[in-house]
């Protein structure tokens, strides 16, 4: 297994037998939040998302109607 070693300004990636294998100048490590929502509530979304586009859909035709 190899490690990240820092050589003067540089970074590098070193494996076990010496070989770098990788050099990591000017790296910025950004994490990623990674979340799948539950399927419960995704079917409450989209039933509300529904009854929303439905209730505005009466609005609109009522008031074309009067």
């Amino acid at each position: 297994m190899g490690e990240i070693v820092v050589e003067g300004d540089e970074v590098v990636y070193r494996q076990a037998d010496g070989e770098i294998t990788a050099w990591l100048t000017d790296f910025e490590e950004k994490m990623e939040l990674a979340h799948e929502g539950s399927s419960k509530f995704k079917r409450i979304f989209y039933l509300l998302v529904a009854v929303g586009i439905f209730y505005l859909s009466l609005i609109y035709i009522f008031y074309n109607l009067s």
